[in-house]
């Protein structure tokens, strides 16, 4: 109080109020536009999450459909990341890949959870033909010399008689990862039964890759 007299008596009334009026209008301002920023970052952190929701359900749905029409055992996404250019070895943009959706059928079994981080340098060939082809088809009773051993050995522990893999691109086409659609070894569809599912696989791809693109 003896503060705002002394302020008074030097200043004069009228001035200092003023001062404390543009103090008070400051400091509301102030407040009001942190309020305003902190409201404006939960809507849009709330936008952001019903985005990836909607995006999440499309893409099960996608996958679900994919294995009716397809009639295989599993349909799935796998996404690139931990992209290092100077320290990825391969030159490939990333490092590792790992399953983000999946839906399967009443024969097979998820593996979704077991199939995250998986480095690149272990699928050289593989990862290699994703980025190079359309499609590719890997079939464990005709190898091929042309993909590494370790990737027949993986499909047939897994019991997986053929697969077929197609990559995901984005909107700018970059590749981000691919769809693949097992057929357990059990399922008695021909090689050449899957190799028509290509150009359906091919769409889906497509489709799938805007909607990560949307979510990012």
């Amino acid at each position: 109080m003896e503060e705002i007299i002394r302020m008074i008596s030097t200043y004069g009334l009228a001035l200092v109020i003023s001062a404390f009026v543009i103090y008070w209008a400051h400091t509301f301002a102030t407040d009001f536009r942190e309020e305003r920023k902190e409201r404006n970052g939960r809507q849009k952190h709330n936008a952001e999450i019903d985005l990836r929701i909607q995006v999440n359900n499309l893409v099960s749905g996608i996958l679900d459909r994919t294995i009716l029409r397809t009639h295989s055992d599993r349909a799935y996404v796998f996404e690139f990341h931990d992209g290092d250019t100077k320290t990825n070895l391969s030159g490939l943009p990333f490092l590792k890949m790992s399953c983000t959706y999946e839906s399967i059928g009443p024969y097979a079994k998820t593996e979704i959870h077991r199939r995250q981080g998986m480095p690149f340098q272990m699928y050289q060939s593989f990862i290699t033909a994703i980025y190079s082809k359309d499609y590719l088809v890997l079939d464990v009773d005709h190898r091929t010399a042309e993909y590494a051993p370790l990737i027949y050995e993986t499909l047939n522990e897994r019991d997986i008689g053929i697969t077929l893999r197609t990559k995901i691109t984005d909107t700018s086409l970059k590749v981000i990862g691919y769809l693949g659609i097992d057929f357990c070894s059990g399922n008695p569809v021909t090689r050449e039964a899957v190799e028509k599912c290509a150009d359906m696989l091919l769409a889906t791809a497509k489709e799938i890759g805007a909607l990560l693109s949307v979510s990012k």
